[in-house]
């Protein structure tokens, strides 16, 4: 009975202990550490009690662009550095030290099969806006043949011809998608073309998917499809021009501008009605060519319920017409959203057409400072001071979609002067972690090589993402956008703008984040940044997102120790939870546990004496 009467006992004081660590709010790690002792001092029966109870409890806790190379013009403009060098901040003296670990957490990481764990902070779909999405962008006859009875003539060996991927392919692949962590997918246009445009930019009937890429049904299968696993979906729309093959072009000639080449790209009026690459160019001055633009647009929206369009050559339309289309749309779908490309590094010019009513634009100016300073070895602080030039001249900076390349340029691993992995983790880094909404191109999450079009348009070579480094590293970044409002929605505060270094603060509602770049070839020892700007005190702990390592603020700075061509993203360590009067929050807990487990001992000792029977 004595023995019954012990176990009972110590039960309960188990249970009670397991209701205490609950209530306290004790990390799982403590938890996790006192069941282990307590097991290895009580009755097997106890100890396996006292390690169930503390799991349930934390169980419990829980609970609660375009179709053709692009003109020399165009290409000597994206090569233009826009902004001028700010002087650096003093260096002030180190304070902490933190070892950076950044190859070691960008080692290989197995591809997922499903995104990682939702964060307390991830949005719900009820106050969730573009700005807490990650757009992956497909070229779709180049990344997954899902349906080769639809292939025709295709001929994977010529770059220039079709290649056999298809609306199907993208349908098959939208968990493949989802695994790194997107929430969006943005796809070349699908409506019909002529002869080899398998990129989609020489439309021939606006309202009918091109065959080699399936029917209007596959097409609305993908949009269902991408919805229910709580994905959106962008269009690429042209509303600029034609194919020479359309039949617009005999039938409605008044539909279209004169027929000249672009030779002054200083010119507005020749850039808004030339020809651009000796397409049709529609005159959106014409109430039926508006009216025309609106039909398709409709239908699409109407058909599939898609979420966006992306623009395609806005820079080639009068701004008038956004305004217009811009309105109808919101009439037709409430929060339809729309993203421009206008090839500019110029922000001003940007923020003309999202006065006009286009939603977003593509952020080139961001991008070609980004390729220059991390592909090329280039100068942060020119990085940095285009960062605030866009977000000094745009409308809403936070609108705007950031990208390291695209299908108009090379390929970001094959613009880097050296160490292409390292420096397309730094590029990476920086895009999910900066103000605009990440767009990532098909492939860039293997490191894939292109040079100019249409090398830039190469297949996806399915097989290699298995295992791929860069693959794991998408897939943190995406989980650390999602797990903190600040990398979404906050503020961006410069905190150290150097040759060599770029760091900056993300703080909203509750959330801060420090993000430190190193574009050195050679490792850093001791880097001061302060981080006094955001408010964050003296003993704070901030955590490296990427390699869980730890650094503490003093005298207003952090120091760190980076490994070249790397970057960290320090959040702060939440404090324990005081207990009554003070107490740490642990030290009940730790008593309690400590109680346990003596009990325990006891109960072995009075067993193991000689003479004793139980009763």
């Amino acid at each position: 009975m004595r023995r019954a009467a012990r176990l009972v006992a110590a039960l309960v004081a188990v249970l009670l202990a397991a209701s205490m660590l609950e209530t306290l709010q004790v990390s799982p790690a403590f938890a996790a550490g006192t069941s282990a002792c307590a097991a290895a001092t009580a009755p097997a029966s106890l100890a396996s009690a006292f390690a169930a109870a503390p799991a349930q409890a934390r169980a419990e806790a829980a609970a609660p662009f375009e179709s053709a190379p692009v003109s020399a013009g165009t290409r000597a403009a994206a090569a233009m550095a826009q902004t001028s060098l700010a002087p650096a901040l003093p260096a002030a003296p180190a304070r902490t030290s933190l070892t950076s670990a950044f190859a070691a957490a960008t080692a290989r990481t197995p591809l997922a099969s499903a995104p990682a764990a939702a964060s307390a902070t991830e949005p719900t779909d009820a106050d969730r806006t573009w700005q807490d999405e990650t757009i992956y962008f497909i070229m779709i006859d180049r990344f997954h043949n899902g349906d080769p009875s639809n292939d025709g003539p295709a001929d994977p060996r010529n770059p220039r011809a079709w290649h056999g991927g298809d609306i199907q392919g993208i349908i098959d692949k939208l968990d493949y998608i989802q695994s790194l962590g997107f929430s969006a997918i943005w796809i070349t246009p699908h409506v019909r073309n002529a002869g080899n445009d398998y990129h989609g930019y020489g439309a021939v009937d606006f309202f009918e998917t091109d065959p080699h890429f399936g029917t209007n049904e596959t097409v609305k299968r993908l949009v269902a499809e991408a919805h229910r696993r709580g994905m959106k979906v962008i269009f690429d729309i042209v509303v600029n021009h034609t194919g020479p093959a359309n039949p617009l072009v005999t039938e409605h000639p008044d539909w279209f501008h004169p027929k000249r080449a672009i030779t002054n790209w200083n010119d507005q009026t020749q850039v808004q009605e030339g020809w651009l690459f000796d397409l049709p160019d529609f005159d959106q001055s014409n109430p039926e060519v508006r009216q025309y633009i609106l039909d398709y647009s409709r239908f699409w929206i109407e058909t599939t319920d898609v979420d966006g369009f992306r623009l395609d050559t806005v820079k080639h339309v009068p701004h008038e017409f956004f305004t217009w289309y811009a309105a109808e749309l919101q009439k037709i779908k409430p929060g339809f959203w729309l993203i421009g490309e206008d090839w500019e590094n110029a922000p001003w010019r940007l923020a003309a057409y999202q006065d006009a009513g286009v939603t977003a634009l593509l952020d080139f100016p961001t991008n070609a400072a980004a390729r220059s300073a991390i592909a090329q070895g280039g100068s942060m602080r020119q990085l940095a001071n285009q960062v605030k030039a866009v977000g000094a001249t745009m409308p809403d900076p936070y609108e705007m979609g950031g990208f390291l390349d695209n299908h108009d340029m090379t390929r970001f691993v094959t613009e880097a002067r050296d160490r292409p992995i390292e420096r397309l983790k730094l590029g990476l880094t920086f895009l999910f972690t900066q103000r605009a909404i990440p767009i990532l191109y098909y492939g860039t999450e293997i490191g894939m090589e292109g040079g100019n079009d249409p090398y830039n348009r190469n297949d996806f070579p399915w097989g290699e993402e298995r295992d791929h480094e860069v693959v794991g590293f998408v897939q943190k970044l995406n989980e650390i956008r999602r797990s903190h409002p600040a990398l979404r929605r906050g503020t961006v505060e410069e905190l150290l703008a150097t040759d060599a270094h770029y760091a900056y603060g993300r703080a909203a509602e509750d959330d801060t984040v420090v993000v430190v770049l190193s574009n050195a070839t050679g490792p850093v020892t001791g880097l001061p940044v302060d981080v006094t700007p955001l408010g964050l005190a003296d003993g704070t702990r901030l955590r490296d997102e990427l390699t869980g390592r730890e650094v503490q603020v003093s005298g207003g700075q952090v120091a760190l120790d980076l490994d070249p061509l790397s970057g960290v993203i320090l959040a702060p360590v939440p404090a324990t939870p005081a207990g009554p009067r003070g107490i740490p929050g642990w030290a009940p807990a730790a008593a309690l546990g400590g109680l346990a487990v003596l009990a325990g001992a006891v109960v072995l000792v009075r067993r193991a004496r000689p003479g004793r029977t139980g009763s």
